[in-house]
């Protein structure tokens, strides 16, 4: 597998949720956007493929555009975007609103593994 296939992000929708999220064995990495947040928030993609790449073993990242699944959007009171949710054993453990760096990014997935 090239870096490019280990940087993708499974975007995810309201349907594939249950199985893929609250049943997933490992740790879960929500990204919630939309295609009209700023420019400077959009660099998130990368740092959040990044760092669950780099924990692939044990994490998943995974993207939820809100205008596109407005139920899960709904179910988590995502208020603002980029917002970011941490899922361990089925149950949200982290939760985060607005631009974070990298390294930001990692610690909060890191406090879980």
């Amino acid at each position: 597998m090239s870096f490019e296939e280990t940087m993708r992000l499974e975007h995810f929708t309201e349907r594939s949720f249950q199985q893929q999220v609250l049943a997933s064995e490992q740790v879960v990495l929500m990204y919630f956007w939309a295609p009209w947040c700023p420019e400077e928030y959009r660099g998130m993609d990368a740092w959040v493929e990044r760092v669950t790449s780099r924990h692939a073993d044990a994490v998943k990242g995974v993207k939820v555009d809100v205008e596109q699944e407005p139920v899960l959007a709904e179910r988590y009171i995502i208020r603002a975007v980029p917002t970011l949710l941490v899922f361990k054993g089925g149950q949200m453990v982290d939760r985060a609103v607005g631009a974070m760096t990298r390294t930001a990014i990692r610690r909060m997935l890191e406090g879980h593994l």
